[in-house]
């Protein structure tokens, strides 16, 4: 899958992780490798300014913790209310580009 056009996504593929369950970098970054199998390669390069940009916007709160298993300290996110008004937003969005691309692409497994 094209970088360049998931870029425009990450927003949302990260909210939807955190939305989950609070989380930490390098495992949003197992988690979109595994959910696609490998269809999509999210990079740590361009996943820290995401959750920079997300948590100065308010969609997400860091907070510092420890893993109970490795042991070494982690940032976590966790997804504000707003945060979750934004990703239905997303979703909505998300939705409407379907609906009005596969005018053009054929559906792909659209209802």
């Amino acid at each position: 899958m094209r970088n360049e056009r998931i870029r425009g996504y990450l927003d949302g593929i990260v909210l939807s992780i955190v939305a989950t369950g609070d989380t930490y970098g390098y495992e949003i970054v197992q988690k979109v490798n595994e959910r696609t199998h490998g269809a999509l390669h999210l990079k740590e390069g361009s996943l820290y300014p995401a959750l920079k940009r997300l948590e100065a916007e308010h969609f997400i709160e860091g907070y510092w913790g420890t893993d109970k298993e490795t042991g070494p300290r982690r940032r976590y996110y966790t997804l504000t209310e707003r945060g979750k008004s934004q990703l239905e937003k997303i979703r909505r969005e998300w939705t409407e580009e379907q609906r009005v691309l596969s005018v053009f692409l054929g559906k792909v497994g659209l209802e």
